[in-house]
């Protein structure tokens, strides 16, 4: 028997698992599959906006991942991984559990570095997490004041279009309430919004944010954050309410996997995510897809998933076929509007290059992107 372990219960390891198990299945092979995971809870993210703008409830916004053995077939264990020894295929967890595995699959995703830069942690609110949302929620509900700033202090950040459909998505609530005068500004590092997707997504943004009276400001570099104001090298920006973008960094559990290069990220190569030096080990979070010169967002982890499974499936059937890292599509939200992307990938031998391009506009995007969302969960509720 192949004993596959999967850490992490996030998109990552809830696709590979799913894959690994079916096509095992299918094909009659004698796989175990086991989940580890320190969350009883798998959500979806992209909700959270919803929530602290009022469109979603807190508990819309996850499924319980232990359903996963009804629904999937494999097995969850509910814990918190302690120690990774490659050498002696092992993991530890802080129930005293130790797993052992012929494959093992790392989707731990990443941790929210708020320490990085002077009083990141201390000012402003977010929506990166379930809680940052529900006090995001309550303090735009509040709001009196005048400037409402978004903060992206480095990139890449988690879901690289965040900042500029929560700007056009808060033009849109403020407008809803009556409050015609609220500027809005996004502040960031790029030369322009979305310039990562390709001039023709970036072109889309650019009109949207002159349609919605979104101002995008580029900074030189974090200096400081203090109550009511913003300092980069380049500005200084007043504010009434900030919200902030987290920096994100290689989970903790895998600090001795960091690149040497940027300690951010994982070591890891192509085209398939294994960790180098240990052909059993695959590392697919957004942690690994920077150095591998890939978008930090859900559907190029998705893709990063499949290439793994297969990859394990290819090396346990011997001779199935490794996937290639297919197109993604991105829904995004614009101002009163919504727009889809494409973006295409060639393995170039040491990373991967894109080419992103939008396909058409519609209002119906929103209502699409958020049934994706609901749709995905509902296929773990009992």
């Amino acid at each position: 028997m192949a004993k596959v372990l999967v850490l992490g219960g996030g998109t990552a390891g809830l696709i590979a698992a799913r894959y690994l198990k079916a096509e095992a299945d299918r094909l009659k092979l004698d796989v175990d599959v086991t989940m580890v995971t320190a969350s009883e809870r798998h959500y979806m993210p992209p909700l959270f906006m919803e929530v602290a703008l009022g469109s979603a409830e807190a508990h819309e916004t996850w499924a319980p991942i232990k359903n996963a053995e009804k629904v999937y077939g494999f097995r969850v264990d509910i814990d918190r991984v302690t120690k990774i020894d490659l050498d002696n295929r092992q993991v530890k967890t802080e129930g005293g559990k130790v797993y052992d595995y012929d494959y093992l699959f790392l989707g731990l995703g990443v941790k929210y570095a708020w320490d990085k830069y002077k009083g990141l942690a201390e000012h402003g609110y977010h929506n990166y997490t379930l809680e940052g949302a529900l006090e995001l929620r309550k303090a735009l509900y509040g709001f009196k004041g005048k400037r409402i700033v978004i903060y992206a202090p480095e990139v890449p950040y988690r879901c690289g279009i965040y900042p500029y459909e929560m700007g056009l998505a808060l033009r849109a609530y403020f407008e809803a309430k009556g409050l015609n005068d609220v500027e809005i500004k996004v502040v960031h590092p790029g030369d322009g919004p979305a310039r990562s997707l390709g001039p023709t997504v970036s072109r889309f943004f650019e009109k949207e944010f002159e349609k919605a009276g979104v101002e995008f400001i580029h900074h030189d570099g974090h200096e400081r954050i203090t109550e009511g104001k913003l300092v980069t090298k380049n500005l200084e920006l007043d504010y009434d309410l900030l919200i902030k973008v987290p920096p994100i960094a290689i989970p903790d559990v895998m600090a001795f996997m960091a690149d040497s290069q940027d300690p951010r990220w994982a070591k890891v190569k192509g085209p398939d995510f294994r960790y180098p030096g240990y052909d059993d080990v695959y590392v697919v979070s957004e942690a690994s897809m920077p150095p591998l010169g890939l978008l930090t967002a859900g559907v190029p982890l998705h893709n990063a998933a499949v290439v793994s499974a297969t990859s394990i499936l290819h090396q346990v059937h011997g001779g199935y076929p490794i996937a290639e890292f297919v197109p993604t599509m991105c829904l995004g939200v614009g101002y009163h509007t919504g727009f889809t992307a494409n973006c295409e990938y060639r393995w170039t031998g040491s990373k991967y290059e894109r080419t992103c391009y939008l396909l058409f506009k519609s209002p119906l995007i929103k209502e699409m992107k958020a049934s994706f969302y609901r749709g995905w969960l509902d296929s773990l509720r009992l």
